[in-house]
């Protein structure tokens, strides 16, 4: 009899611990859902964000191109200085490759850049959604 007792007691205890456990994975699920939900009502009232969604291609002037490559050519004189003093491997944050017209912005000159000129954009990511390259041509 006491055997029997103690069976049905811990089969009910595990029922109760799988219902237990459910809910605390349903109501996770829920928060991350509205986590979600609210997130992408966010990034839709936001204008630039649904501007770019909407349009694959892009115009920009030369002197924005001018302030891409300058920013470029900054980060990678910093990484080329945190390598060369850093003794431990650090975690750099690197950026999206910038090429204008065919050539990469490390190799190009700013003066090579019309600044009054009209450029297209071509943005590529990656399956995260970061951005990985950037292409300016002249239009």
């Amino acid at each position: 009899m006491n055997g029997n007792i103690e069976k049905i007691l811990y089969i009910g205890v595990g029922v109760l611990l799988l219902g237990v456990a459910f809910m605390f994975f349903f109501s996770g699920y829920n928060l991350c859902k509205d986590y979600v939900g609210k997130n992408n009502e966010i990034l839709s009232e936001d204008r630039m964000v649904t501007i770019s969604e909407e349009r694959d291609d892009f115009e920009i002037r030369g002197a924005e191109v001018i302030h891409q490559v300058i920013q470029a050519k900054k980060l990678e004189e910093k990484k080329r200085l945190l390598e060369l003093y850093s003794d431990s491997i650090v975690s750099y944050q690197s950026c999206a490759q910038i090429w204008v017209s065919g050539r990469s912005a490390e190799e190009i000159n700013t003066s090579d850049i019309d600044e009054d000129s009209f450029y297209d954009i071509e943005i590529k990511k990656d399956f995260f959604g970061r951005i990985t390259e950037i292409k300016y041509n002249l239009r």
